[in-house]
């Protein structure tokens, strides 16, 4: 196995800001990036490709030059090759929306005719009751019977048990109903109860969607989508995924056969390696839209010819849902993140991903203090991995924790829900009287630090076997020390942010755009002797710790608060 990093040196020499130094409260720190699940790092070869690409930049809308030209074809291209690597198939059609996964939801939604704007919706309201006002007592019983053939009549989405807000949320504002799937005994999608919910008599003359998350992007549990794919399609609903937590790790393929093919995939390139500035992604398959309707946002580039009462559309799919300008750079990038990852190889990432993990959980499995979320069996998990940290009776509070592997060891990790609540209710097991004490807190007296959560991480395929190595020590330093640091922070309530009483508050980055005109050209920073400084920040860290001593001076709240903290604190402002 340490063959097989060490042959990816190539590539984490070309990942921009990798181990660069950076100031904090205890001196220069190197970036280690442990947060792939949020975003992905850019790598220079790609980078360096976008800036030969500006040299002939234009519009896609102007093609009777060079530029324009050029970048319809290079547009073109991307599309082609992102949907060669899915195996979107013939019928297969690709939408570059927005940033990521949530915007290409949203034009899922779009096609299929269920979006509506809370505005929208509210409108609606309004006029379907006011038609009631002038003859009340005749249309009070029609306007009934209306509202409930609308209720007993749209369309039903079956969404799984650990999705995303944007895969949940969005789907409840929409015109449908929401069913979700409960999870089995061992913590997985229940396929019986899928077999079953979506079989049911009561849904038969529904139109029927599934909206599934293929892994989660908070235990990385992976979704048997073949299978779910089946069982949707032999009760008649067309199967859409979720791949924006997986898309990067796992292999995609949209038509593996009759019966357990995608009907529609959205994701979020800005999570692969070299994602960061690409476009959201939406493929579906032709079946599901209907051509007879005008485009689903009507605008330049979508038509023929407009007089001044008509317009006539676009056939093609593809460009009829591209309304005005194309992000030409994004999509050019989503389409080389692809590449990139194929070029790496999925058996590759596969073994390097399953290694880390397993080896992760191996490294901890003696230690009393900390406590993973979910399932822990690196065959039924992507490499995301959510913990969290004990103290005496609660809790080292998440974002203290991605506080101190930030400040002690430059480590970048994510704390928090992870934008996946009701998941997160049945990880931390908050019973619905809990989580109504928790609203008022967080709705009422605005306290969003109360807010329960965990730490996550994941160990990505670029690390090196030194970086792997050096994020085990670091939590297993605060596992065993991180408690002592708590009297040299300061805990706000409103925001749970955790700040060191000496912290600067300088920015990093220059923002000056005086400055910015005389930046000189970027070139990418190499540090030196890495080993060496992963070293020695441990040792220092374990020096600091040495001089500090156990504070038990923890402040007391009122009551309902007090019943309701998970962690402790000792410098806090509320």
């Amino acid at each position: 196995m340490e063959k097989i990093i060490d042959d990816l040196k190539w590539l984490r020499e070309e990942i921009i800001g990798r181990n660069i130094l950076f100031e904090t409260p205890f001196g220069e720190k190197p970036l280690v990036y442990a947060d792939y699940t949020a975003s992905g790092r850019s790598v220079q070869f790609i980078e360096n490709y976008l800036m030969h690409i500006l040299e002939f930049y234009a519009n896609t809308h102007t093609e009777d030059d060079v530029t324009g030209k050029t970048m319809t074809e290079l547009v073109h291209k991307a599309e082609n090759t992102i949907k060669r690597i899915v195996n979107a198939g013939k019928t297969g059609k690709i939408i570059f929306s927005g940033t990521g996964a949530t915007a290409g939801i949203t034009r899922l939604q779009q096609i299929l005719g269920v979006y509506w704007s809370p505005a929208t919706h509210h409108r609606m309201d309004i006029l379907l009751n006011s038609c009631v006002l002038p003859n009340k007592d005749k249309t009070k019983e029609c306007h009934k019977k209306l509202l409930g053939y609308i209720e007993d009549n749209k369309p039903i989405v079956f969404v799984g048990p650990y999705e995303h807000h944007s895969n949940e949320l969005m789907w409840r504002e929409t015109l449908c109903e929401v069913v979700e799937i409960p999870l089995n005994l061992e913590g997985e999608i229940d396929l019986i109860a899928l077999q079953k919910i979506t079989s049911a008599e009561k849904y038969a003359n529904r139109q029927k969607i599934g909206s599934f998350s293929a892994a989660s992007n908070v235990s990385g549990i992976i979704t048997p989508v073949y299978e779910v794919a089946k069982i949707l399609h032999r009760n008649d609903a067309i199967a859409c995924f979720d791949f924006a937590a997986c898309a990067p790790y796992i292999e995609i393929d949209m038509n593996r056969d009759d019966e357990s093919y995608f009907d529609a995939i959205f994701l979020s390139p800005h999570k692969f390696l070299g994602g960061p500035g690409t476009s959201g992604l939406l493929i579906f398959n032709e079946k599901i839209y209907q051509k007879e309707l005008p485009p689903s946002i009507a605008a330049g580039g979508t038509v023929k010819f407009v007089t001044m009462e008509n317009e006539s559309y676009i056939d093609d799919i593809e460009a009829r849902e591209k309304p005005g300008t194309p992000g030409v750079l994004q999509n050019i990038k989503s389409a080389l993140v692809f590449e990139l990852k194929e070029k790496i190889g999925i058996q590759r990432i596969e073994r390097i991903e399953k290694y880390f993990l397993e080896r992760f959980y191996d490294e901890f499995k003696d230690e009393k203090d900390i406590t993973f979320l979910g399932m822990t069996d690196a065959n039924k998990k992507i490499n995301i991995i959510p913990f969290n940290i004990l103290h005496r009776d609660r809790i080292l509070h998440p974002k203290f924790v991605t506080k101190l592997l930030n400040d002690l060891f430059g480590i970048q990790t994510r704390a928090g829900c992870s934008c996946a609540g009701p998941y997160g209710h049945r990880l931390l097991d908050i019973s619905s009287e809990t989580s109504k004490f928790y609203q008022c807190l967080i709705g009422v007296d605005n306290f969003e630090g109360v807010k329960p959560g965990w730490v996550r991480l994941n160990c990505h395929y670029s690390l090196a076997l030194e970086e792997f190595d050096y994020i085990i020590k670091a939590i297993k330093f605060i596992i065993k020390n991180g408690y002592l640091f708590l009297k040299l922070y300061k805990f706000n309530f409103y925001d749970g942010e955790w700040k060191h009483l000496e912290e600067n508050e300088k920015s990093f980055l220059q923002n000056d755009f005086d400055e910015i005109i005389k930046m000189a050209k970027f070139e990418k920073k190499k540090v030196q002797n890495i080993t060496e400084i992963f070293a020695k920040n441990i040792q220092i860290a374990n020096q600091v710790a040495a001089g500090l001593k156990d504070s038990k001076k923890f402040e007391k709240f009122e009551k309902q608060l007090e019943e309701m903290m998970f962690f402790y604190v000792i410098n806090y402002e509320k």
